[in-house]
Formats: C-alpha cells, sequence, structure tokens
C-alpha cells in the first residue's frame, strides 16, 4: 500500500503513519516527473484541508497523476469541517476527516485549540479510519449543512491576496534559512539575512510553526504560540516539503 502525504504541522503524516505502508512525501512524488503510481493493494492520499478545499499542491498533483490500484482512498485533516474538500472528485473508493488541532494562526488562537484537543477524540476517530481502510471500506463523507455553509463562505470570502506581506521577523530570526527549506512549494528566499515569502503563499503555516528561533510571525495573529504534532520532528517536516535528507 501507498500513501503520499501532504504535511505542514505533522497532523497528516501522523495520521498517515497509524494507517501503515509506504509513506511518501507528495511534495517529492510531485517533483520526480512520475505521472503514474500504482500498487497491487492500495493507494491513499492523506493531506489537511485549507479553506475548505484540498491543499493547491495535491489538486494540482491529482489532476496530473494516475493512482492505479484496487482501492483508492482520501483521509483528510481539518479543524472544525473538511467542508467541500470531501467532495474531491477523483474516484476515490473511501473519504473520510478526522478533526485534529486547527492550526491555522490567522483565523484561532492555536493555545486553545491544544487544549480543546480531547474533545475531538483523535485517537477513537483515527483508530475508526484505521480499521476501515484497513478492511477496505467502501465509504465516502458527505459535505454536512455546516461544511455547506462554511465551504461557502470560505470560497465567497477568501484569503486576501496579499496575506503574504503580513509575515515578518522579529529580532530572533538568525539567518539559518529553515524556512526556505520548509516552504512545501519554494516560495521562500533569503534575502539580506532575512526570509522573503512571495506572493504564491499557501498561509500553510510550515515556516511559521517550525523555525528554531520562533521568529517568524504573522500582523494580525490569533495566538503567537508554535505547534507542531508531538510525534512528528522538524526532520520530518523538512522530508515532507521535499527537502534532500543526508
Amino acid at each position: 500500500m501507498k500513501i503520499f502525504y501532504f504535511t505542514t504541522t505533522g497532523n497528516s503524516l501522523a495520521v498517515a503513519r497509524a494507517i501503515g505502508g509506504e509513506l511518501l512525501s507528495l511534495v517529492s512524488a510531485a517533483s520526480s516527473g512520475c505521472v503514474e503510481w500504482e500498487d497491487n493493494e492500495a493507494v491513499g492520499v492523506v493531506c489537511p484541508v485549507y479553506f475548505g478545499e484540498l491543499p493547491r499542491p495535491v489538486s494540482e498533483f491529482l489532476d496530473r497523476v494516475m493512482l492505479r490500484a484496487p482501492y483508492r482512498f482520501l483521509v483528510l485533516t481539518c479543524g472544525s469541517t473538511p467542508a467541500f474538500a470531501v467532495a474531491d472528485r477523483h474516484g476515490w473508493d473511501y473519504v473520510a476527516s478526522i478533526r485534529m488541532v486547527d492550526n491555522y494562526f490567522p483565523m484561532f488562537d492555536v493555545a486553545r485549540q491544544v487544549r480543546e484537543l480531547p474533545s475531538k477524540h483523535v485517537g477513537e476517530n483515527l483508530a475508526r479510519i484505521v480499521g476501515e481502510v484497513g478492511r477496505r471500506a467502501v465509504k465516502r463523507e458527505r459535505v454536512t449543512f455546516f461544511g455547506r455553509v462554511a465551504g461557502w463562505w470560505m470560497r465567497l470570502f477568501p484569503l486576501s491576496s496579499d496575506a503574504y506581506g503580513r509575515f515578518y521577523t522579529d529580532g530572533g530570526c538568525n539567518g539559518c534559512a529553515t524556512c526556505v527549506r520548509l516552504c512545501p512549494i519554494g516560495n521562500i528566499v533569503m534575502k539580506d539575512g532575512r526570509p522573503e515569502i512571495g506572493e504564491r503563499c499557501l498561509t500553510c503555516g510550515a515556516c511559521y510553526h517550525n523555525c528554531p528561533s520562533a521568529a517568524i510571525r504573522y500582523r494580525g495573529e490569533k495566538s503567537c504560540v508554535q505547534y507542531r504534532h508531538e510525534g512528528v520532528s522538524l526532520r520530518d517536516i523538512l522530508k515532507a516539503s521535499g527537502c534532500r535528507m543526508e
């Protein structure tokens, strides 16, 4: 079984690990140039939900490649609702979402999200998903009423196109350039010893949450707390972002 995972703070990687199989960084797979992936058992994608949709790198990957397997599944990690992401039309046999810490700092107090995590029953829901994928259940989660309302709200009021300009570095930045290596779309460059984020920014949080000096900040952030799944290391995130590890 092959699982392509896209993650910037570790939630989706933790879920992919729990499901098991051969784990492949979606960013690395996309850059490989291979347009057909095959497995004689199953192929899956595990990724977060961004503004009620699949992350742009994930949707672009799925539009470009062919995933061939007897069983194909999509598992989504989200903070409250997967909205329209569960309605993805790439021919999945199984689609499910799991609520975890919402680390989207422009809208949520991350510290509060971490405190309230027990109410989301992550362990119980993850065990259900692992079991259903393991027995090859054919089941597709539907868009709920709340998800539909939230999804349309996010489509009508998308993140401002100049949101990338709200990022800045405080005095703690030491110019280590880890953020450059972390960005899954190669959208950060160093300029005069400081990171500069380009306009293609996904606001995925990879740089913000994983900066070793916690020096990357965002004007209007709801909290200044960094989050990375407790079972995932910075090295794991770097690998997920397509960085070649020695």
